[in-house]
């Protein structure tokens, strides 16, 4: 295999759209960054679109999302005690584990994406989305108005409760591997929902869990050559600014008001899931 080969033919071959690939990834950097999600379910069917075939559009969006989540980790980090470190690494291990099997069957099917299983994730999704957007738990408080609560809450919680968010991060990486999606529209709920994590800890602890998830799917897709690295470089430009915007905005924003958008970016991306 030449390296040609390897890396995938340059797709960007005017300044033209290496600029419209900065300014788009640059927004779609915001929300990711104050949704807790990687973009991908932005990201990819916007490549899908741009007529770029599914196994490259899903390689590149999660080469992207490494990006993401570091530049999201680190703004949420220095506003201190939002990310639960612990709790995030365990759940990591069942992420990677998650997103190295989807990238795999991804990769393997090629073009021939399992349609039928994008629609049953979004049918089985749509009921939490549902639940995020009518009946938010918390109060109406925005970070900066809210005591932020020390100490890891998954693991000093409910021995339960810990285990089964830790179990269904394979779902989250699973979903991540295979659709090219960050695994945050799927890990946030069930950080929220199952584990009773408050929503900006949640957001906060997505995108560091994120970073292992990506960077195993993201490593399967490079392995099989299913990846643009001259579009990636452009959009990771972008993504990496507009993930500090948005970690930013997030702390003016209410935990209602934030878990009710989230939903309806979950409703989004389970539209374009299936679409």
């Amino acid at each position: 295999m030449t390296l040609l080969q390897f890396i995938g033919e340059p797709i960007i071959t005017d300044p033209i759209q290496a600029i419209f690939a900065i300014i788009f990834s640059f927004f779609v950097g915001i929300i990711s960054a104050a949704l807790g999600v990687g973009g991908g379910f932005i990201t990819t069917p916007a490549l899908i679109i741009g007529r770029i075939e599914p196994p490259y559009a899903v390689g590149t969006a999660l080469f992207m999302i490494i990006f993401t989540a570091l530049s999201s980790t680190l703004a949420y980090s220095r506003q201190g005690g939002l990310i639960q470190y612990r709790s995030g690494l365990l759940i990591a291990v069942f992420t990677v584990l998650g997103s190295i099997t989807g990238s795999e069957i991804s990769s393997i099917l090629g073009v021939e994406d399992p349609q039928l299983f994008k629609i049953i994730f979004a049918i089985c999704l749509i009921p939490v989305a549902i639940k995020m957007i009518a009946y938010p738990k918390e109060k109406k408080k925005t970070l900066l108005e809210e005591e932020v609560i020390s100490g890891d809450l998954l693991l000093q919680g409910e021995r339960k409760r810990a285990i089964s968010t830790i179990v269904l991060g394979l779902v989250a990486g699973f979903s991540s591997g295979l659709l090219g999606i960050g695994g945050g529209v799927v890990m946030v709920p069930i950080l929220v929902t199952v584990g009773d994590i408050p929503m900006h800890k949640a957001v906060a602890t997505s995108m560091f869990i994120m970073i292992f998830t990506s960077i195993g799917g993201a490593g399967v897709k490079l392995a099989y050559g299913h990846t643009h690295p001259d579009l990636a470089i452009f959009l990771i430009i972008g993504i990496v600014i507009g993930a500090q915007v948005g970690a930013r905005i997030v702390k003016r924003i209410n935990t209602v008001n934030l878990q009710i958008i989230f939903g309806f970016m979950m409703v989004i991306a389970l539209v374009s899931i299936v679409l």
